[in-house]
């Protein structure tokens, strides 16, 4: 499986450019540092579902990657929720966490540098944490218009713009990415930050 790599980091204001390289899912053993890392993976959406942009390139779903020799590996995304909070609550955008996990099917590995100024164990940190402030069970989440194509309908994000929210809420703005040969509709569209304070009305 071809996994691209970016040549430079995402900081707060640089673009990265992945270029393919040929490497194999790593473990959680092979991903930890001594010092914590952050690195975006990007994988083809819902299992197969990104595919439905055909002719266009594959959407992709990104995860952000926290690793640590000291705390392990801490998994955060967005997902749409299901029937876990009640037929009220479906299809509402939530947080999704594991430790000690990677996903499987990476298309895509982009290292993540914190705003200057900021060490990466204050970088890792206020990720966390803005990802447990965050209003889960309030923003809807849509699929790209019509189904395909890469842009939503007003008011409603996926899991790319949790994810570049997020990083928002911390770096002060979302970094610039790059992935030839996918598409990753509504990196440009992050979900509000009052959303990853803890302030929401339905």
């Amino acid at each position: 499986m071809t996994v691209q790599n970016s040549a430079s980091a995402a900081g707060a204001a640089k673009a990265t450019r992945g270029h393919p390289s040929n490497i194999s899912d790593p473990s959680v053993a092979q991903a930890q540092h001594s010092e914590p890392t952050v690195t975006l993976y990007g994988r083809i959406a819902a299992g197969g579902v990104g595919y439905v942009s055909w002719p266009d390139p594959p959407d992709l779903h990104f995860s952000i990657i926290i690793d640590d020799a000291y705390s392990g590996i801490t998994l955060l995304d967005g997902q749409p929720t299901m029937m876990e909070a009640g037929i009220r609550n479906m299809a509402l955008i939530k947080t999704n966490r594991q430790d000690n996990t990677l996903p499987s099917g990476i298309r895509v590995r982009i290292p993540l540098q914190p705003p200057q100024g900021m060490s990466r164990q204050e970088f890792a940190h206020r990720i966390i944490v803005s990802s447990q402030r965050f209003v889960s069970y309030v923003a809807p989440y849509s699929a790209p218009k019509n189904i395909r194509g890469s842009q939503m309908r007003p008011g409603e994000y996926n899991s790319s713009s949790y994810v570049a929210g997020l990083l928002q809420s911390v770096m002060g703005c979302v970094p610039s990415i790059s992935a030839p040969g996918f598409q990753t509709p509504e990196w440009e569209n992050p979900i509000p930050g009052h959303f990853f304070k803890g302030e929401a009305i339905r």
